[in-house]
């Protein structure tokens, strides 16, 4: 069989082919009656072209795979909207009392005359002031089995503190307001950022955003001098203030807030450092541009991608893996809600939780948009007497950039196509054509050879219906 397969091969794919082909040399190969020397010559030539076409598309392969972009400087400065940096803010005290007591009144029936009002308000405080750095809190409560039926995240929000001040911004017809969000850091509230929406929750009797607010985000022309946000607040609630790029959130191990105590105003302006994806980045895969967009999260756990988020879903995974839940701050994730017990049972891996992204054996790769807010000298006063002691003020502001950066496509998939026809024809005369050709030739060897098949199983089964027939006429004449 397999001879027979040889011979029509060559009889209907490599004379034909060799005598029809347009890549260079293969013809004079095939030619009839020419010197074995001279066909050794063309043999070698083919290989030798062969050879070097070979080695300029690995070349050309490689630097499509391993780098194909480029960053590029970009000035056009006067044309720029420049996004105002988002803030984080996180009560230091994250209860109220008057929501606390009712809260507690509601849930078990305890008023703050019974002599079991101050457990339970210390469960409640535990609850609402919950971070990785203070799980410890919950040691009280333990033994107590009647605890382990709460919900803890909607405990956490029905008594974390109104906001009950004033936020402004440079432009007097946006209504911005501040958004409740639940992090590693409890409950926080922001403003300005994209990814707002995957940290909040959604609790009864709890509103996150005010109704008539304009979540769009703030941004700043360059010709702007004033691009700027001031919040105004209870001079009684010390706040952690976080500024972080818009497709970012607050880092509860890393991050280093600016507290403001009571009748503290804080003002600091930022430099912005920017790099732009090109939109043709997108046809690249992660691994070749080194970075991934914030639509492009590198597990299923979450919806987003940015730094921040990737090592925040290092710890969760951490967590599951030690013991086996998670904690209600990660509501945006699956699994099971950690308990009490279990609550108390991060706290013998935290120090291996809460390392340092360095430390941490987590692959995050960059994202493709950077936006990085350097800080200017902060101006800080604490105001005794007069008006400014009736509350706490934070200001931020953004001074517009004259450089950016691009990262661009520097070598793309229709470079690279480019290339290699390139190659291919300059050493072999090799076309798109010549690889039809290939095409044709082989569905004419194929067509022959079963064709040639199919007639001989016909004659095949012909001459054995002529012996069944003889055979049977025979015996019936003997009988």
């Amino acid at each position: 069989m397999f001879r027979r397969i040889s011979k029509y091969f060559v009889a209907y794919f490599l004379k034909p082919y060799a005598k029809e082909t347009t890549i260079h040399g293969v013809s004079l190969v095939a030619m009839p009656n020419l010197h074995l020397v001279e066909r050794l010559f063309w043999v070698v030539m083919i290989l030798l072209s062969a050879t070097g076409a070979s080695s300029l598309i690995i070349s050309n392969w490689q630097r499509y795979i391993a780098n194909p972009t480029v960053v590029s400087i970009l000035k056009d400065y006067r044309n720029w909207n420049n996004l105002l940096p988002s803030a984080t803010g996180c009560f230091k005290t994250k209860h109220s009392q008057e929501l606390m007591d009712k809260y507690i009144e509601e849930t078990w029936g305890i008023t703050i005359n019974d002599t079991k009002y101050e457990y339970y308000s210390d469960f409640v405080k535990a609850v609402a002031n919950t971070s990785y750095y203070s799980l410890n809190a919950f040691s009280k409560f333990q033994s107590n089995r009647n605890l382990s039926s709460v919900n803890l995240l909607e405990l956490a929000a029905k008594v974390h503190p109104k906001l009950s001040g004033t936020l402004v911004t440079y432009d007097s017809t946006h209504k911005t307001g501040w958004k409740l969000i639940m992090a590693e850091q409890g409950v926080c509230f922001t403003v300005n950022n994209k990814f707002a929406n995957v940290l909040t929750f959604n609790v009864k009797g709890v509103e996150v955003i005010d109704a008539d607010a304009d979540e769009t985000l703030l941004t700043c022309h360059y010709l702007n001098g004033l691009c700027y946000a001031r919040y105004d607040s209870d001079p009684q609630s010390p706040i952690d203030f976080f500024i972080h790029s818009y497709i970012e959130i607050a880092d509860a191990i890393e991050g280093r807030p600016h507290t403001l105590s009571e009748s503290d105003e804080l003002e600091v302006n930022y430099f912005m450092e920017e790099t732009n994806p090109s939109p043709a980045l997108r046809k690249l895969t992660p691994s070749q541009r080194k970075c991934r967009f914030d639509d492009e999260p590198i597990t299923k756990d979450l919806s987003v991608y940015s730094p921040t988020m990737c090592y925040l879903a290092c710890r969760y995974r951490m967590v599951l893996k030690f013991c086996g839940c998670r904690p209600f701050f990660y509501h945006f994730l699956g699994g099971k809600v950690c308990n009490i017990s279990e609550m108390l049972c991060i706290t013998k891996y935290i120090q291996e939780i809460t390392k340092p992204s360095t430390e941490v054996n987590c692959q995050c790769p960059q994202p493709c948009h950077t936006i990085t807010y350097l800080p200017l000298p902060i101006k800080k006063a604490t105001w005794t007497s007069g008006y400014f002691d009736q509350r706490i003020t934070f200001r931020w502001g953004l001074l517009h950039p004259t450089t950016k950066y691009r990262r661009d496509i520097l070598f793309s998939f229709e470079d690279l196509v480019v290339s290699l026809g390139g190659s291919l024809s300059l050493f072999l005369g090799i076309s798109f054509i010549s690889l039809i050709e290939i095409a044709y030739f082989l569905l004419n060897f194929f067509f022959h050879y079963f064709k040639r098949y199919s007639q001989k199983n016909r004659s095949n089964n012909r001459a054995s219906k002529v012996k069944i027939i003889k055979r049977n006429y025979t015996k019936s004449r003997r009988f």
